[in-house]
């Protein structure tokens, strides 16, 4: 890997502590709403990203979130830990995603669908199974906030063209040498994610068990561009769990 991706995975800031200490009461099964609620209010920009994405389009909810309580409850800690992690990418500095031809909301978007095809597919697997694949899934592609700017600054150029994560990483593998999921793997080690987690973004290709599948679907029907591939859907045997997400 070229020293200059190196540096600037080294150059991102590491996770958030409180996304630790959520993750860490998520593990607890006897954790309380209102201790949820006082790790998240220790951040008061984590509190208004909550209700912002929690208010957003994609939920469609009649009325107004406006206490991070009522987020907590109406969507279960599962979740508001998904919303924290978009939280912390989108506040990430200086993301250009320029190179894919997207915007930050845009590749946002991406990482919601994959974590909601992801909870489709293994929704009967058990807790730390389930966290590993959705925490995974929305983060596989963290590299592109690297790749974007390396791409820009080389003089490269990637065709504005509508396809799914995986056949774009072989896209990247053409034009860097290397892919999204190299790099993303890398950064996972950077931020001393667990090794279960690091192994499953490596493997998931093979598609040798349910964790794998799931994250390789998340990856083969959600385009660059945010959209669902409905012909691809139409081809799996899983095409009725996943019909109707948009």
């Amino acid at each position: 890997m070229e020293r200059e991706i190196i540096e600037a995975i080294e150059e991102l800031p590491p996770i958030p502590d409180i996304i630790n200490k959520l993750q860490e009461l998520y593990f607890n099964d006897d954790y309380t709403t209102a201790e949820v609620e006082e790790v998240i209010k220790q951040d008061p920009l984590l509190v208004a990203d909550i209700l912002k994405i929690a208010n957003s389009p994609l939920y469609g909810f009649p009325r107004e979130i406006i206490e991070i309580r009522q987020a907590i409850v109406l969507f279960g800690l599962e979740q508001i830990i998904e919303f924290a992690l978009s939280s912390f990418v989108g506040n990430l500095k200086e993301i250009d995603l320029s190179f894919y031809h997207i915007t930050t909301a845009t590749f946002l978007k991406i990482s919601h669908l994959k974590t909601v095809i992801a909870r489709r597919l293994i929704e009967k697997g058990d807790k730390h199974e389930r966290f590993l694949v959705l925490n995974t899934a929305f983060l596989s592609d963290v590299a592109k906030v690297v790749l974007s700017s390396y791409g820009n600054k080389k003089g490269l150029e990637l065709e504005e063209e509508e396809m799914v994560l995986n056949e774009l990483d072989e896209k990247e593998k053409e034009l860097f040498g290397f892919d999204t999921i190299e790099v993303s793997a890398l950064i996972f080690e950077n931020w001393d994610f667990s090794p279960e987690m690091i192994e499953l973004l490596k493997s998931f290709k093979n598609r040798t068990n349910p964790k794998e599948e799931a994250l390789f679907i998340s990856r083969d029907i959600v385009t660059i561009f945010a959209n669902i591939d409905k012909e691809r859907i139409e081809n799996l045997p899983q095409k009725e769990l996943l019909k109707d997400i948009k």
